[in-house]
């Protein structure tokens, strides 16, 4: 079984391939693999500009709902920011586990599937 970074725009499209990161768009033998890819996708559209941390947040495009192995959101990954993963949380620390949360809205929603029929 291969694996692939995918991504679904906010506005109802469904689930396609990451398209304009060479590196993202690849199969991949492990998900293990995906995951490192993904993650240097959203470093990169998120955390690789000049702006401060604060307005990393509020112009960040994309996220990745982490999952534990029932299927359920425990956190919201946003990429690697100065050296430590960032996970996006509310106000009171707590971390967002639904898409639908407003910071997130018009954001790109990134995911890892496998690929089918591999």
């Amino acid at each position: 079984m291969k694996f692939q970074v995918v991504e679904k725009d906010d506005f109802g499209t469904d689930w396609h391939q990451v398209r304009y990161d060479a590196y993202a768009m690849e199969r991949f033998d492990t998900e293990e693999k995906a995951k490192e890819a993904a993650t240097r996708y959203l470093t990169s559209v998120n955390c690789n500009n000049s702006l401060t941390k604060d307005e990393k947040k509020a112009g960040a495009e994309a996220f990745m709902l982490i999952k534990d192995s029932d299927g359920n959101a425990t956190s919201c990954f946003m990429g690697v920011l100065d050296g430590e993963d960032w996970f996006l949380t509310d106000r009171h620390k707590k971390p967002i586990t639904d898409s639908r949360y407003f910071e997130l809205e018009g954001k790109i929603g990134v995911a890892i599937r496998p690929v089918p029929g591999t």
